[in-house]
Parts: C-alpha cells; structure tokens; sequence
C-alpha cells in the first residue's frame, strides 16, 4: 500500500510540474523579438508614432520590438490576421479604433470584436471642419445659415464614405435638414487637395498637417467634432456645444489575439502604459497634433464596445455599409 501511495504522490507531483511548466515559461516573456503589425503606410504620422512606443517598449522589455506596415482597407487588413497568428504575445496589432466600432457595420469583415484582446491606446485623433481662409463665412454658423438657404450649393470633401467624418456631417445634415453635396475621396491627402483647389466648400478630417495651414492663415478651423474642445484650436467650439448629439472618439489602440494568456496580456500593457511615459513618445504625439489620452486593456475594451454599438445605430439609421438598401 505504502508503494503505491509513494507511486500516487510522485504521479501528482509530475502533472503539477507540468502544469505550472508554462506559467513558469510565461513568468520570462518576452524571449525573443516581438512584432507590430501596423495598420498605417510607413512614413504617416501613425506609423512614426508607432515607431517611437516600439523603441520605448524595446527598453522596456528587453527584446527587439519590429514594426511591420501592412496598410489598406482602413487598417483591417491585419485585424483580420487575429484568427491565424499565434496567441502568444509576440505579435501585436496597432491601428484605430474604427478598425474594431466602424468598420464591421460599414463592410464585411473576417473578425470580431471578441477575436482581440484589447491592451492600451496611447491617443486619440483630433477631428473637425475646415474651410478655406478665404471663404465667404467665418464660422460654422454662418456655414450652416448659408447652406440652409442655398440647396446642393455647397460640396463638402471626407476621406471615405462611412468614416467618422461622414458620419459626423450625416448627424449635422440630419439634425439640420440640410442638402449639401458629399464628395467621397480615398484618403485625407486626396480630401485636403480638393479644398485648397476650390473644388469643395468644407473638408472634414483628422487633424494633422492641416494645422500649419491653419496656422499659415490658408484654412479656418471652424468646428471641433469631438466631444471637448482641442488644446490645438480651444477658441473653436465643439459639436456638443452647438447642440448635437454625436461626437468623434476615434483613438489609437494596441491588442493581441483573444487567446492570448492574461500574464502576457497583462505584462504587455504594463509595457505600453509605461512607454506612453516616455518624453520621445509624448513629443513625437504632441508633433503629430493627437492627444494623448493613455488608457488600460479594460477601459478601452468597454470604449470599442459602446463605440461599436452607437456606429451601428448610425449606420442603420443612415442606411450606409451593410445595412445599405438594395
């Protein structure tokens, strides 16, 4: 009996060694160099952004962290990688938010919200209306007043049909029952073009470089489609002030496949959380007009999720994307 008690005790002891065996292997990640799937072309404000937190999270964790571009289709390109790379925490996913709350609704996608796990986002965009300094109105009133009374006068320019910019402008449409021409472009450089050269009337996009044509006196800066006011331009009111009831939140997030282990996860957002600390990355954020709003796996997970739910209701209630009539 002894022997065989003896015998049980040595069984148990083994299948608890290998039990902790990859909490142990786990308790050393990272072992070997990690790399970011980027949603952005090399050389876009996002990507050099990128490149900085990768730099800081080399420090940090003590390994190489590769950046690797893989632009188009809005930044769902790699999204739809979540299904077939490895959850092991050496591969991350860097794009928008609008990768994981807009585009479902907006065409089909080979993912979900429940394939990621969803880490930190280091910022977020800047939105709102520009129009030329040399336009005949001063502000976003006068803009409104003058498209009202003048039907399908005025061309409005966005950098894609279901983006957050049109849907914006569909919110100030619809609450103001207001015709004005949409003019659709695949990016916001094409988008910008169209303004400067009087093709349009009105550009609504992200801020980035237009904030030195706002600067140079070329454009004027007429609403913020955020909820607050931006520390940019925080003379020009936000949307919610002017009374609707839609606002921009888009930001720039990090995740991992869902089945990645909650140590790693937990580790890697340490790691982002505490590269978002760095000067280099907070001036490289700061030069790319974004605003840094650093948050954790958990809130960001229930800001995709809301954000996902409201873009649907506005879908629907546009009739855009998936939910467009036949």
């Amino acid at each position: 009996m002894r022997g065989r008690s003896a015998d049980m005790k040595i069984v148990f002891l083994l299948v608890a060694f290998i039990l902790l065996l990859p909490a142990a292997a786990r308790a050393d990640f990272p072992e070997k160099p990690m790399q970011v799937l980027v949603g952005w072309p090399a050389g876009s404000q996002n990507d050099m952004i990128d490149r900085a937190i990768a730099h800081s999270l080399q420090k940090i964790l003590k390994q190489p962290v590769i950046i690797q571009n893989m632009p188009g289709a809005s930044g769902t390109l790699i999204l739809g990688r979540a299904k077939i790379e490895k959850p092991d925490g050496y591969t991350l996913f860097q794009t928008s938010v609008g990768g994981y709350a807009r585009h479902p609704h907006l065409r089909s996608v080979p993912y979900q919200i429940k394939d990621f796990a969803y880490l930190a986002q280091h910022a977020r965009f800047q939105y709102g209306l520009y129009i030329r300094a040399d336009s005949p109105w001063k502000n976003f009133d006068e803009l409104i007043a003058y498209v009202k009374k003048n039907p399908n006068k005025v061309r409005y320019s966005t950098s894609g049909v279901g983006g957050s910019m049109h849907l914006s402008m569909e919110c100030i449409t619809l609450r103001d029952k207001l015709q004005w021409i949409h003019v659709p472009f695949t990016g916001g450089t094409e988008s910008l073009a169209a303004l400067l050269g009087g093709h349009v009337e009105v550009y609504s996009a992200a801020i980035g470089t237009e904030v030195e044509q706002v600067r140079s006196g070329r454009l004027r800066f007429i609403l913020s489609t955020n909820p607050n006011r931006g520390p940019l331009f925080p003379d020009v009111p936000s949307i919610l002030e002017k009374g609707y009831d839609f606002a921009v939140m888009g930001g720039a997030c990090w995740t991992v496949p869902a089945a990645t282990p909650k140590e790693i996860q937990l580790k890697l957002e340490k790691a982002l959380l505490e590269s978002f600390k760095d000067p280099i990355v907070i001036d490289v954020i700061t030069k790319w007009s974004m605003v840094m709003e650093p948050i954790g796996g958990e809130a960001l997970e229930k800001m995709i999720i809301e954000d996902y739910r409201r873009h649907g209701e506005l879908f629907k209630q546009f009739g855009l994307g998936i939910y467009k009539k036949k």
